[in-house]
């Protein structure tokens, strides 16, 4: 194929169009295609290549923009690049030159969140879920969990913060422990919060 223009893409700088005599238009990025010229031959393979390397390029721009914006796990960072109509070849490929380079970490990432989350009074089963939903692997996820904090105090704020020095009937026991439940803490250890504050129940 014989090459009859070639031209800078209108939003990417770094773009290449070229556009071969028979109508074929292959995309590249400057830095691969920098040595071409009007009326050079490039073959299919050629064209091929050049079309893959523009697109991993434009994988690693893309994610790297997406990280711009706010953080992210590999997961996600490539559950959204797959979104964006990448292959997954390209998508790995991206997160995983994105990691290499310190600009993804899934671990630092999940103590954030952990942080995040626990200091708006959150349990650790909603923590958990939260890590898992943002595609924290079960391996970072298990040695968090190992590591997290006794929630007693934090339940027991929230306790006072809903009782706000009302009597403690069994239907108001009842709504609380469905809404601590609900914020992620387990039953027994709502029960221990409980048991600790040596709160009656009045009929």
């Amino acid at each position: 194929m014989k090459i009859a223009s070639i031209k800078v893409g209108k939003r990417d700088k770094e773009k290449l169009v070229i556009r071969t005599e028979d109508g074929t238009y292959i995309s590249a990025s400057v830095d691969d295609a920098y040595t071409l010229r009007v009326g050079d031959e490039i073959s299919v393979e050629e064209a091929e290549s050049l079309e893959r390397k523009y697109s991993k390029t434009l994988a690693k721009k893309s994610a790297a923009k997406t990280l711009g914006y706010r953080s992210a796990s590999k997961g996600e960072l490539t559950k959204k690049l797959l979104q964006k109509g990448f292959s997954e070849e390209d998508s790995k490929e991206a997160v995983l030159w994105l990691e290499e380079r310190g600009f993804v970490d899934d671990e630092s990432y999940a103590n954030a969140l952990v942080e995040y989350y626990t200091a708006r009074g959150y349990g650790a089963r909603r923590i958990n879920e939260e890590l898992r939903r943002r595609g924290i692997s079960r391996e970072i996820c298990e040695e968090i969990s190992s590591r997290l904090p006794d929630f007693t105090e934090e339940i027991k704020a929230l306790i006072e913060k809903k009782l706000r020095g009302d009597a403690l009937t069994h239907d108001k026991k009842n709504k609380i422990v469905a809404f601590l439940m609900r914020r992620g803490f387990g039953y027994s250890e709502i029960k221990s919060a409980f048991s600790e504050m040596q709160l009656s129940v009045e009929d």
